[in-house]
């Protein structure tokens, strides 16, 4: 029975909660209007012209959600036509609300609790969107049922301010749920307040029902016609209160997530997937609707550090306590020294570690197991021996069995301390007593442990998909450029190959007809310098068009000789040439033409190095692999950082300005990949450049260069 303070209390409350102003009239006749199968889009258009300050909020969200348009949105007939029905319905009766009851913008009970309802609705409103299971609702409901689940807290936050923040501190202290703070102290909770004002304000009875029992488990909802509606927004409700995110008092544990995932039909942990986005939504939302405009990102920073200044507190208290302990061996100050360790813990090893270490601290003897929720699966670990074990069903049992399996003393009682639901429990087998403060104190640690490693685990995953993300879009980028230059260079090459043709046909024709040595010298520089240009066209025409292969059966040494001769014949003579075939010979199923052309561009390459460069050619072959390899060696400088990545670039060149660059690398390894084989750039042992060509020698091959 409530003592006389307690009905005093309630009764100033509601006294207090009844004198509130109801949402104005325009925004419960448009939820009327919009909730009709009968009404049209002048009339829902009429009802927002009477009230200018929510048109202009309705018009804003409208931009928002469509800056893509290429008409901008300028009239309520336009925002209503592109947001619907549904979203205007949402939009008003939210933007009325969080109007009437936004509070004291520096009071930080205020600000959580704004914050909670609205990354609430955001994660309701994604799911709805984004999981194929729950198929029967609207996002835009599901957004409004999130903003308005915790109306109660936000309603006496809003009459009674100042008790409210001390009562949050007094929730989070005593981690216990702040309900049960508020029913304790004065003899209310949030579900009843807000189910009190939601039927005063004469919201639906889909409203009313999220409402009431906003923080209650699958359990605690009624099988209604909204009973999925309720689960999604419970659901939400305790992502955002696990992760800390505006939420006051206890966290709820992963189990109770699993809870309503199990209730809703859901694959465990497939809502995961979605935190990031929702966080999203939940910034541009609080925007939209004029709430807290501080990004998520450093909320969730803010409550990094709010976390370890939980952990100094906590091991402060600790510390103070100590001097009231009886000895060495006491629990407090086991406790204390828990805390000590536990300050420089990083990981789940470390923890059990630290906790093992409390432990053995007062009985040396003392066998010690742990189990814990890793990625929703209970695992079993065995500290001394370092393994770690899945556990099938319920941890209890597994931690009797193993404790009973490794004890000798049969007289010593057997404890399990921890929760399933905060998904850690710690078995003892021995004659200590495991104190209440030196098991909170396990519990508040890894509770922090394990929000950090599932904060870890989320920022990677998204790392990973932004990674992911940006690898592809270069390589998109990279195949986009490559199709425009193969068209760009197919239709030059065309272009140019006549007007060539006829340019040296007609040097060829002139030279040695003017009887002027020097004109003489300067037409043959002119046909030189036009078989260079008619090479490179050729080489873009085949690079940007593909050139069919032929293949033909040869043997190895064979073709390593006709790569050599091909070479020879292009060589200064200020170069040094040599070619060994020192591995047995093998069958290849090559184009004898192609590859010669390859071995002569890569000479080619390397002669250009240095004018008295030494080159060597020869093959090499991997059995383990199926490959036969040609290599082209040289003495030169060897390849630049900068030329390893970019070698086979297309015009790439590390030579200096007015030297001629090409094709020639491209060209390689258009050639070698052709043939099923692959061409790369290393620098040799002793120096000098090498260039590798591995050709399958079963003879793979693709359908064109």
């Amino acid at each position: 029975m409530q003592s006389e303070a307690v009905v005093e209390r309630v009764r100033i409350l509601t006294d207090r909660i009844d004198r509130l102003p109801a949402p104005g009239a325009v925004a419960i006749r448009l939820f009327e209007v919009t909730s009709s199968s009968t009404a049209g889009i002048d009339e829902v258009v009429s009802v927002l012209a009477a009230e200018p300050a929510l048109a202009s909020r309705i018009l804003s969200l409208c931009r928002r959600c469509n800056q893509d348009l290429v008409q901008k949105v300028e009239t309520l007939e336009h925002a209503v036509v592109l947001l619907g029905f549904d979203e205007i319905r949402s939009a008003a009766l939210s933007i009325e609300i969080c109007g009437l009851l936004g509070g004291d913008p520096e009071l930080a009970i205020a600000v959580d609790l704004r914050r909670h309802a609205v990354i609430t609705a955001s994660i309701a409103r994604t799911l709805v969107a984004r999981i194929d299971g729950i198929s029967n609702l609207e996002p835009s409901a599901a957004f409004l049922a999130g903003l308005l689940h915790d109306l109660g807290h936000l309603v006496l936050a809003s009459v009674i301010p100042g008790p409210m923040a001390e009562l949050a501190e007094s929730a989070r202290i005593r981690n216990e749920e702040f309900d049960e703070t508020l029913r304790r102290v004065i003899g209310v909770d949030g579900g009843m307040i807000g189910d009190r004002v939601a039927e005063r304000w004469g919201f639906p009875e889909s409203l009313r029902g999220v409402i009431a029992r906003a923080g209650r488990g699958p359990a605690g909802i009624p099988d209604t016609p909204n009973r999925e509606l309720e689960l999604v927004v419970g659901l939400a409700d305790a992502i955002a209160r696990n992760h800390g995110l505006g939420a006051s008092g206890r966290r709820p544990g992963r189990s109770m997530i699993r809870e309503f995932e199990s209730a809703l039909g859901l694959e465990p942990g497939v809502v995961d997937a979605h935190l990031a986005e929702s966080l999203s939504i939940a910034t541009r939302s609080a925007e939209t609707l004029g709430l807290d405009r501080e990004p998520l990102a450093t909320h969730l920073f803010r409550r990094l550090g709010e976390s370890c200044a939980e952990i100094d507190r906590i091991r402060a208290a600790g510390t103070h306590a100590a001097p009231r302990s009886s000895g060495p061996g006491s629990a407090s100050t086991a406790c204390s020294r828990f805390l000590e360790d536990a300050s420089n813990v990083t990981n789940r090893v470390e923890f059990e570690r630290a906790v093992l270490r409390s432990i053995r601290d007062r009985q040396p003897d003392a066998i010690v197991v742990f189990a814990s929720v890793i990625d929703g699966e209970w695992i079993g670990t065995n500290p001394d021996a370092g393994v770690a074990t899945p556990i099938e069903g319920d941890a209890a049992p597994w931690i009797r069995r193993e404790l009973a399996g490794r004890s000798s003393d049969g007289a010593a009682p057997v404890q399990v301390v921890g929760s399933s639901a905060a998904g850690m429990l710690v078995g003892v087998h021995g004659r200590l007593d495991i104190d209440h403060e030196l098991a909170t104190a396990w519990h508040a640690c890894h509770s922090l442990l394990e929000r950090g490693e599932r904060s870890r685990r989320e920022a990677e995953r998204e790392i990973a998909g932004h990674r992911t993300e940006i690898e592809l879009a270069r390589r998109v980028a990279v195949l986009d450029a490559d199709a425009s230059v193969a068209e760009i260079a197919a239709g030059a090459a065309h272009e140019m190959h006549d007007p060539l043709t006829v340019i040296s046909g007609r040097t060829q024709l002139l030279l040695g007809r003017s009887g002027d040595p020097f004109v003489d010298e300067g037409i043959r520089e002119i046909h030189a310098e036009t078989s260079i240009l008619a090479d490179l066209v050729r080489g873009l025409h085949g690079h940007a068009t593909g050139a069919r292969i032929a293949t033909v059966s040869i043997g190895s040494d064979d073709l390593l000789d006709r790569c050599a001769n091909a070479a020879r014949e292009i060589l200064p003579e200020t170069v040094t040439f040599e070619s060994l075939d020192v591995t047995e010979a093998v069958d290849l199923c090559v184009d004898v033409r192609r590859i010669t052309d390859l071995t002569v561009e890569a000479v080619r390459n390397a002669c250009q190095t240095q004018e008295d460069v030494r080159i060597r050619l020869r093959s090499s072959i991997d059995r383990a692999d199926g490959r036969w390899s040609l290599l082209v060696e040289d003495d030169g400088p060897g390849f630049g950082r900068n030329s390893l990545e970019h070698a086979f670039d297309p015009f790439f060149s590390q030579r200096a300005a007015g030297r001629r660059p090409g094709l020639g690398l491209t060209i390689v390894r258009r050639i070698a990949e052709a043939h099923g084989g692959t061409a790369s750039v290393h620098n040799g042992s002793e120096g000098g450049g090498c260039l590798v060509v591995t050709l399958p020698i079963d003879g793979t091959t693709s359908a064109a260069a």
